[in-house]
């Protein structure tokens, strides 16, 4: 698998990694690009993607494909040498992937060679589960479990703040804290401009750094120019949690 993660979409587009991109794409001739995260237009969406990825003046790629989730998208997918997933509500990307048949095909087209980008959600997507999206789930997904790419799951945009900044609420640590009391594999937070590439078992960090968190509290901070590698964990099935017996 070759695999591209990037934290955050960013505005403009893909401008804090274009370079990254720009090398990772460089074998390929079709790009396929699935917009499913937009809750608004996703085809607007598309133009304002492709706009930015084969127009600008030092362009990603030169050709985009729009892979439509709820339209002949198999025909598309077998045109394409690569794959982007660019972000937006995780909970909606997941439950389209699902709703469409795509979830299976992509992974298994993945797994097979496929280079992937994902950012923000389309990061989160390659964990195990979504639970660590920041995302509201407005949409009323019921199925978590997502492509299952790496051994470990992705919280996107992430920053490390004191408690100081929200007294009187949760820190994004404390978060990932709760998700440990319930599921074993690691969470690597990557910020805004984090980059990492995952081929041949390792990780990457190409850009700015990663945090990792491990059950049990543990965490370190991975800096750009270094790897990892976790193995998978028995992840598929939570902790048992302990419910509150009936009054």
């Amino acid at each position: 698998m070759k695999l591209l993660l990037i934290g955050a979409t960013g505005s403009p587009y893909f401008e804090h990694c274009k370079q990254e991109m720009i090398s990772f794409l460089s074998a390929a001739r079709r790009v396929g690009l699935v917009p499913a995260a937009s809750l608004f237009d996703e085809e607007a969406y598309f133009r304002a993607l492709d706009e930015r990825i084969t127009r600008d003046p030092q362009p990603i790629t030169r050709e985009l494909i729009h892979i439509r989730w709820n339209s002949n998208w198999r025909e598309a997918l077998n045109r394409i040498d690569a794959v982007i997933i660019p972000g937006g509500n995780t909970y909606a990307l997941l439950k389209r992937l699902y709703h469409s048949g795509l979830v299976d095909v992509l992974r298994q087209k993945i797994k097979d060679g496929l280079p992937y980008i994902g950012s923000s959600a389309g990061a989160n997507i390659t964990g195990p589960n979504i639970l660590t999206t920041n995302d509201w789930n407005v949409v009323g997904l019921t199925q978590f479990k997502s492509l299952a790419l790496v051994p470990f799951n992705i919280n996107p945009h992430y920053v490390e703040r004191d408690v100081s900044d929200a007294p009187h609420s949760e820190t994004r640590d404390t978060r990932i804290r709760e998700y440990h009391q319930v599921w074993r594999n690691p969470v690597v937070g990557i910020q805004e401009t984090t980059v990492l590439k995952v081929q041949d078992g390792s990780v990457s960090v190409r850009k700015n750094s990663a945090k990792i968190f491990y059950q049990g509290g543990r965490h370190q901070w991975v800096e750009a120019g270094n790897k990892f590698i976790l193995e998978h964990a028995p992840e598929d099935e939570p902790l048992h949690v302990p419910q509150r017996s009936p009054a």
